[in-house]
């Protein structure tokens, strides 16, 4: 079960970081609501993603060389408009909603913080300085937020002393990683109910979504244990920081067509699926992964002809 951030508001349904797009998210049973904001000319901060107001309302320029008066007159999609970051804290708390507040620019922080302290709030960036600046001025909870996949995401984390990771790519080892050091992680931008239920089992704390109706009953979905004597595979071999909720290859995704196969999905994204797969479970492999990490499918598939177990 994993908490459902409605990105932007539940942008699929309504004008997105609006207030009705704020509201829609709580109609949908979201638990948080993600808004970006940015600085007017005049110093406020309002609630759009865009540098300039172009793509999200009926007006032209950039949000930086604009007041908030003038922001505020134009239509942000079905005659909304562009809200303070104030008012959607403000919504988000009478709809008791978390919300988590991507600054989209640098030198927000002090702002932000005033805004938010005390609130059910989690601050994130691109900008991992900044993550690590609002962590140094108040008790806020910070993510930062990466686009690839790099090397060791959870010491970024830990570097910007941000307590989650907001990744737009994700695979095994990062959750193994982050749960080792007490990291949450909530991948984006997930509209999939088949891969949020996935994410579940990988151990994400909660996944955001454009779509919070669409994936709400997917993400409640309990994710349990399997008791030693029914799993197929007990003893298995018991990788560490893998426990039975959290069961998978330390290979996945190998994409081996030996060992496994692509899938669709209802809403027809293309998964690989590794379920019949038992390479990892025989002994004789599971030894040699242990003392070898970094084995690829090639050198398990040897060592499992030559076994014999």
């Amino acid at each position: 079960m994993s908490r459902v951030i409605g990105h932007r508001g539940a942008r699929s349904i309504a004008p997105e970081n609006t207030l009705a797009s704020i509201r829609a998210a709580g109609g949908c049973g979201a638990d948080l609501v993600e808004v970006d904001v940015r600085l007017t000319k005049d110093g406020f901060l309002v609630v759009i993603h865009d540098a300039s107001v172009d793509r999200t309302t009926d007006g032209s320029g950039k949000v930086e060389e604009m007041a908030l008066e003038e922001i505020r007159a134009l239509d942000a999609g079905q005659g909304e408009r562009v809200p303070t970051l104030a008012e959607a804290v403000r919504l988000a708390e009478d709809l008791d909603l978390g919300i988590v507040v991507e600054m989209k620019e640098e030198g927000l922080e002090d702002l932000v913080v005033r805004e938010l302290e005390g609130r059910r709030a989690i601050v994130t960036s691109f900008f991992h300085g900044s993550v690590r600046e609002v962590k140094e001025l108040g008790g806020l909870k910070t993510g930062i937020i990466i686009s690839s996949l790099p090397i060791d995401p959870v010491d970024l984390a830990l570097s910007a002393k941000a307590d989650s990771i907001f990744p737009q790519l994700t695979n095994p080892n990062l959750f193994i990683a982050a749960r080792r050091a007490g990291v949450e992680v909530y991948p984006w931008t997930i509209n999939d109910p088949d891969e949020v239920r996935w994410l579940n089992r990988l151990g994400a704390a909660g996944i955001v979504t454009d779509d919070p109706c669409g994936v709400r009953e997917a993400a409640d979905d309990p994710v349990t244990n399997v008791r030693a004597g029914e799993c197929q595979y007990y003893p298995c071999h018991h990788f560490e920081g893998q426990d039975c909720t959290f069961c998978f290859c330390p290979l996945y995704p190998c994409k081996d067509p030996e060992l496994g196969r692509f899938i669709r999905s209802r809403r027809g994204k293309r998964l690989w699926s590794c379920v019949d797969c038992t390479l990892v479970h025989r002994p004789s492999v599971a030894r040699y992964l242990s003392d070898h990490p970094a084995a690829t499918t090639e050198e398990l598939k040897r060592v499992d002809r030559a076994g014999g177990d």
